[in-house]
């Protein structure tokens, strides 16, 4: 039973970081957002407690796995954010960024 509510924890843990993403490229559509390190121009304070509840989910996730994967849990946290991070790259790329733009001509 403890691993039907660690993939519960998991895919809301997963869920809810993709959520707080796609609140994040709303409030900033027109801007490049950092992948890892930086702050976007934008940047709504819910996101900081979004992103502190799918972390509790992912870590909730990991522990009731934890018995089974041992360490290899860790992977469920990491996997978990693989949807932000496409998400991302897609935000990222349909972005246009005028510092890339040659203005010679």
């Amino acid at each position: 039973m403890e691993l039907v509510w660690g993939s519960l924890a998991w895919l809301a843990g997963t869920v809810q970081y993709t959520v707080a993403f796609h609140q994040m490229s709303r409030a900033n559509p027109d801007e490049k957002i950092p992948q890892i390190f930086g702050l976007p121009r934008n940047h709504p304070g819910e996101i900081y407690v979004y992103r502190a509840v799918a972390v509790m989910l992912l870590m909730l996730s990991f522990f009731a796995w934890a018995d089974l994967l041992g360490y290899w849990g860790v992977l469920l946290i990491l996997s978990g954010t693989i949807p932000a991070a496409v998400l991302n790259a897609r935000h990222n790329g349909r972005v246009h960024d005028p510092r890339s733009t040659n203005r010679l001509g």
